[in-house]
């Protein structure tokens, strides 16, 4: 590795790495907090120079197959985006910013460079989520929409409700998408949680959760659901049933479940919730995300180091 056996730098501050099993050649891609991207090796080293295909951050992004999907927004300049990158070839650079502010009418409008398939987008992405062979997303007052990887459209169902939760402030928007085995799980800043149909997109269930605070992201397993709220309180859920409450110190910026372990990647902490309690380990960073590769943990953090976790050890 670039930085020693235990650690390695990426090129750029990385929010986010995402593993890519379908891509031969390729273990995971890193993305930026500009917009960069990557795509590494076994090792976590880059394959090759990293590139930005459109100016601005990556709002939401997966690995469906051998593909990219993202979505890119600027808020200043009241545009979005979302396009597919194939995987299995390098990124290259698109136009800088300033050309953005220049192609403002549609008919003009500029796309991520090198996809193979883009969109403008209307209104904001509120998520995104893999769905089977495709995708599923959410538009802010527009509704929610199944695409298969090729861009097209399968279904699409009506802007998500919560009527129960509604005397709550901002209850009514989406902050997540979870996928079952049948279904796509919408869940609102509120704690409400809408059941799609995976085949057609029709309603199946509406239901929500008594929280304290704004809900931030949801990560589940076949019985499990974590629910990880903005101020970095953690509710854990099992078939229905509250069996953790835990207060962190500050935001939670990604969980993921191994060996029935939930490790979530805190403010300058890492954290184990298992069924032996709670563990918890300082950080000097914060830890922007924790991924398993060949069973051992290792966690990303905001300064761009990947590096060996002895959280669970």
């Amino acid at each position: 590795m670039a930085e020693g056996e235990n650690s390695t730098h990426l090129p750029f501050r990385a929010i986010k790495l995402i593993e890519t099993p379908d891509v031969e050649g390729v273990y995971a891609v890193a993305i930026g907090v500009d917009g960069e991207l990557c795509r590494l090796d076994a090792d976590w080293n880059p394959l090759e120079q990293h590139a930005r295909p459109f100016p601005m951050s990556i709002q939401h992004a997966i690995v469906v197959g051998d593909v990219l999907i993202a979505t890119w927004i600027d808020r200043e300049l009241l545009l979005a985006r979302m396009g597919c990158l194939p995987l299995n070839r390098p990124f290259r650079d698109g136009v800088e910013r300033g050309d953005l502010r220049i192609a403002r009418n549609l008919e003009h409008a500029i796309l991520p460079e090198g996809a193979t398939w883009a969109h403008v987008l209307d209104a904001e992405p509120l998520a995104l989520g893999s769905m089977d062979d495709g995708f599923v997303f959410v538009l802010w007052n527009r509704g929610v929409y199944g695409f298969d990887v090729t861009g097209v459209e399968r279904w699409r169902a009506p802007p998500p409700e919560w009527p129960d939760l509604a005397h709550l402030p901002m209850s009514q928007e989406t902050v997540s998408l979870h996928e079952t085995s049948t279904t796509i799980e919408v869940w609102s800043r509120a704690g409400g949680c809408l059941r799609l149909s995976k085949e057609d997109g029709s309603k199946i269930g509406n239901s929500h959760f008594d929280i304290e605070g704004a809900l931030s992201d949801v990560h589940g397993t076949e019985t499990e659901r974590l629910l990880l709220l903005n101020d970095g309180r953690c509710y854990l859920y099992r078939t229905g049933v509250k069996v953790a409450d835990l207060a962190t110190k500050g935001p939670v910026q990604h969980a993921v479940n191994t060996n029935g372990t939930w490790i979530l990647s805190g403010w300058r902490e890492e954290i184990a919730i298992s069924e032996n309690g709670v563990q918890t380990r300082k950080q000097n960073e914060v830890v922007v995300q924790h991924l398993i590769k060949d069973e051992q943990l290792w966690l990303l953090t905001n300064d761009g180091v990947l590096s060996h976790s002895i959280l669970t050890e």
